[in-house]
């Protein structure tokens, strides 16, 4: 979860987050692994050829080539993003070493602020090249700046900066304004959007009905089991989360995210490049989504 970025706090060293999983897995009954398998091998099987049906000749092998090595290099993809995690795990456990060093001889107060510096200020204080020796002073400042980062709106898809930062957009106006006003901005209505109907990209077949459950962090999604994950965004740690809900609805992705790859590996319904979700639906609210055709019903609105 969050596997490239280093602040984030591992299962390892705190798991009590998978043994919540672990536990909601038991109270909503496992799901059965070879027949999702046999699932997918026969979607798979029957998509092929259907494909095959309509070529011959040259057409035909070359379809089949493409087929064979697409295969192989996603999975040479997916095999090197696990190697990429397992390196950024190393460089972890080395600044944190570090963080656990400057905790020792009184220079942070907690290990993990060190993520709140640069490698170029921490080597600089090591050298005794640093502009400061108050790095529990910098790194509480740089705390106190991500807090309020965190309470600001996301920005819109596509801008640019100009000049210093002053907590505004470059138009002079909030990041809130103009992400609304921007072409794709999540504030922006989608396609035939209305007051209770949202739309977004189908990516697994199926019509729930069931209360939303808006989650910001994976590690402390409350109540799942009954509802539809609502997110902004996902990564593979989110799967945990996955055999819980009755469906997922996600602010952004296309056909081939992870969260849609997985929902069509599971059966569950999904739906995602949904703007606005997160600020247009509130917790605990029914609505009707629909896998196929992207059609999210508001039915308390």
């Amino acid at each position: 979860m969050n596997e490239l970025k280093l602040e984030t706090v591992t299962p390892h060293e705190d798991p009590a987050f998978v043994i919540e999983m672990i536990r909601a897995y038991v109270e909503v009954g496992a799901m059965d692994p070879e027949a999702g398998t046999a699932r997918e091998q026969r979607i798979r099987s029957e998509a092929e050829a259907r494909v095959r049906q309509g070529l011959r000749g040259p057409r035909r092998w070359i379809y089949r080539w493409v087929l064979r090595q697409s295969r192989h290099r996603i999975r040479d993809r997916e095999n090197l993003r696990f190697e990429r995690t397992r390196v950024f795990g190393i460089v972890r456990r080395i600044v944190l070493a570090l963080g656990e060093h400057l905790v020792r001889t009184g220079q942070l107060e907690d290990r993990q602020h060190v993520f709140y510096l640069t490698l170029e200020e921490l080597f600089a204080h090591v050298e005794g090249t640093g502009v400061t020796d108050d790095l529990a002073g910098l790194a509480r400042l740089r705390r106190a700046e991500f807090d309020a980062f965190r309470e600001e709106p996301d920005p819109p898809p596509r801008f640019e900066t100009v000049g210093p930062p002053t907590g505004t957009a470059p138009g002079g106006g909030s990041w809130e304004d103009e992400a609304r006003l921007a072409p794709g901005g999540e504030g922006a209505d989608g396609p035939g959007d209305t007051a209770g109907e949202l739309s977004g990209l189908g990516c697994c077949p199926g019509r729930i009905r069931a209360p939303v459950r808006l989650v910001t962090d994976p590690r402390h999604p409350g109540e799942l089991n009954g509802h539809i994950l609502v997110a902004a965004r996902t990564d593979p740690g989110w799967t945990l989360l996955f055999p819980r809900a009755e469906g997922i609805l996600v602010e952004r992705g296309s056909l081939l995210s992870h969260s849609a790859i997985v929902a069509r590996e599971m059966g569950l319904p999904c739906v995602v490049g949904v703007r606005g979700l997160m600020t247009t639906l509130t917790d605990g609210e029914i609505v009707e989504m629909d896998g196929t055709t992207g059609r999210i019903l508001r039915v308390d609105a």
